[in-house]
């Protein structure tokens, strides 16, 4: 017999995205719903006994109470034993005067869906094992220290799988300088004498691809991606325990949208060519895309480009970019700039000819018209 576990955290729900065009919002505000929805299907087909969510199922306390109701039904479509919903650092359990949870509660009541909003032990037998949950949830948005400390002196029972579920930093994982998202060492993990954690909070996942054995902790990372700053796919763990606490894990992919940064220098029309074919490689109409290009190309190359980058507007999501692009000199540029028989004019084509000294020219041209502006 095994124990069947889906691992999800940071779902963020009611994030606003703001920054965006209302249509590009109001897509990115539904993918966090979408991805859910994605996770709940996963976990069904896999026959899961558990879908546990560790923290920030909700981004925050002024999330609207239509978010939270679908968020709920979507967590009820679960088809296995339980789902169990830990409160983190952003969807924090302050009492009983909490409005997000106080819906969410009506929402799951009489389902298979239970809220973590206090320290304690869930105990589960599934056939002939039990199985302990310590949950660890977040009293407040930031924290000087860890929260998981009771379950090292708690008197574990022999022959169960105990799993830790909890959300905040883990040093050396996280960036968590000024000690202000509840910071966990391995040695505080270790310490509480769990098979494994289940944790929330940052949102890379860990452990890495190839990573063998019985991992300390598993962070599924963020289920869809939410910015440029997040380079993966979104992303679940699903688990497999068996009763000697032996377990198998794989990265399930769960997003539906992308955010991706092209960063390219290019120095001729090759280069262009190239760029144009990653983005046409890309899923345009979920892909939020960012072109960061410079270097030198040809006069007529950079009108190119630019009418290239208005043409990408309507095949994907979202596009930003940024040209710092200077113009390749060649005689034409030259004369353009400069009356032939000048000075300017004599000297910049005698650099371009000259194989020693043609990557000059650029260089006697700002300097020449850096005197010009003086």
């Amino acid at each position: 017999m095994s124990i069947r576990i889906v691992h999800t955290a940071d779902n963020h729900i009611g994030v606003s995205f703001a920054q965006y065009p209302d249509a590009v919002g109001e897509r990115l505000r539904e993918e966090r719903f979408l991805a859910l929805e994605r996770i709940v299907i996963l976990a069904n087909e896999r026959k899961a006994h558990f879908l546990v969510v560790a923290g920030d199922l909700f981004d925050k306390q002024t999330v609207t109470k239509k978010s939270v109701e679908r968020a709920a039904d979507i967590l009820r479509r679960f088809s296995g034993d339980h789902v169990l919903v830990l409160a983190g650092n952003h969807d924090y359990y302050e009492g009983p005067d909490n409005k997000v949870w106080k819906w969410f509660r009506e929402a799951v009541q009489g389902s298979g869906v239970l809220v973590l909003l206090e320290p304690g032990i869930k105990r589960f037998g599934i056939e002939d094992t039990e199985v302990c949950f310590y949950a660890c949830p977040c009293p407040s948005k930031h924290g000087e220290k860890h929260v998981i400390g009771w379950v090292t002196d708690t008197e574990k029972q022999a022959g169960a799988i105990h799993i830790g579920i909890a959300h905040g930093n883990v040093e050396g994982v996280g960036l968590d300088a000024d000690q202000r998202y509840f910071n966990m060492t391995e040695q505080d993990l270790r310490a509480a004498g769990m098979h494994t954690w289940l944790l929330g909070h940052i949102h890379v996942p860990s452990p890495p691809q190839g990573t063998t054995g019985r991992p300390l902790f598993f962070m599924p990372g963020i289920h869809t991606p939410d910015s440029i700053k997040c380079t993966h796919s979104g992303h679940a763990w699903w688990m497999e325990w068996d009763r000697s606490g032996g377990c198998q894990f794989e990265q399930l992919k769960t997003g539906g949208v992308r955010f991706i940064r092209l960063n390219r220098n290019l120095a001729d029309s090759d280069g262009l060519v190239g760029l144009q074919s990653e983005c046409a490689a890309l899923d345009g109409p979920n892909t939020v895309l960012d072109v960061q290009v410079s270097g030198c190309l040809k006069a007529d190359e950079i009108v190119d480009l630019r009418q290239w980058l208005d043409g990408l507007k309507a095949r994907f999501l979202y596009v930003t970019s940024d040209l710092d692009i200077s113009p390749v000199l060649d005689a034409k540029a030259v004369a353009v700039k400069y009356p032939e028989g000048t000075l300017p004019h004599a000297l910049i084509s005698r650099l371009l000819i000259d194989p020693n000294h043609s990557v000059d020219a650029n260089l006697a041209m700002d300097i020449i018209e850096s005197l010009k502006r003086s």
